[in-house]
């Protein structure tokens, strides 16, 4: 798998490492089953991010993104912050392969859950609430999605996600949200631990390609 050099640079001298003890916000997002985990916090002083700080625990594109991430946030303000999207996060980094990508999704993600808690500490429920608002995507119902499905069903696995959910871009989501989509299929069953992060990216990789035609 081939990296750019910025995100070797960034992997291998992460910025922005660490913890703010007297934070403004601390957000986390990932889940362990699914691989990457990420935990974000920062300073706030109005309105604008004047320290940032992060740590994560994943892979090299996890890492790189994360500390792209903080430094492209600090010093802006919070709407500024709130415009970059993963895809830009991707771009300041001369790309990711696209097995990668939910990598630059999660850490726009963290950011997003840095940002609510900021506003739940200030009293502001509502607009905490609505960067935590995830978008609840249900898969569309056909025979194939209600058949007995099980993680050993690679291909066919595939191909009901395509039907399930055609309105998805699968590179704009975190193995997270890939898992839950998963799970919520009719015909889901198997045990939901028994796949990890290797399976959920060829999962999506495939998904990725069936989709692109």
């Amino acid at each position: 798998m081939q990296y750019s050099d910025a995100v070797m640079d960034h992997f291998m001298n992460p910025r922005n490492v660490g913890v703010i003890e007297d934070a403004d916000g601390v957000g986390r997002t990932g889940n362990p089953v699914c691989g990457d985990l990420m935990e974000m916090s920062v300073k706030i002083e109005e309105d604008v991010i004047s320290d940032v700080k992060f740590r994560t625990f994943g892979c090299g594109a996890a890492i790189a993104t994360s500390s792209m991430a903080t430094e492209m946030i600090k010093g802006k303000s919070i709407d500024e912050a709130l415009e970059i999207t993963n895809r830009a996060i991707a771009e300041a980094l001369d790309g990711l392969p696209p097995v990668k990508m939910h990598c630059s999704v999660l850490a726009a993600e963290a950011l997003r859950a840095t940002l609510a808690d900021y506003y739940r500490r200030q009293g502001h429920l509502d607009r905490a609430a609505e960067l935590l608002a995830e978008d609840v995507v249900k898969p569309v119902e056909t025979p194939e999605t209600k058949n007995p499905l099980h993680w050993s069903d690679f291909g066919r696995m595939v191909r009901v996600l395509n039907t399930a959910y055609p309105d998805v871009e699968p590179l704009d989501l975190t193995m997270t949200k890939l898992f839950k989509m998963i799970l919520q299929l009719p015909g889901f069953d198997d045990d939901p631990e028994a796949a990890g992060e290797e399976q959920l990216e060829k999962i999506q990789m495939a998904w990725h390609e069936v989709r692109s035609g």
